[in-house]
């Protein structure tokens, strides 16, 4: 009984609410120009940090090479 009721206090209640209306669309051209000029940096760190990452990986790449030639040189 007690959820009826409340089920039949919520419907009468969200029947009773004013619909919303529409209202104007405000934007900040400064907070716009800042996003995209933020994104920009982040590409930018990113595209550094992906090239540093490709540096490392070859400079390990021939670490490997080098200590591979030396283990295989040295075998009787």
């Amino acid at each position: 009984m007690k959820k009826i009721m409340l089920m039949v206090c919520t419907a009468i209640m969200l029947a009773v609410i004013p619909s919303a209306k529409a209202q104007f669309v405000v934007t900040d051209p400064g907070n716009l120009i800042s996003g995209i000029l933020n994104s920009a940096n982040e590409i930018v760190q990113t595209s550094s940090t992906v090239s540093n990452v490709v540096k490392n990986f070859n400079e390990v790449k021939r670490s490997m090479t080098r200590a591979r030639n030396i283990t295989t040189n040295s075998k009787p």
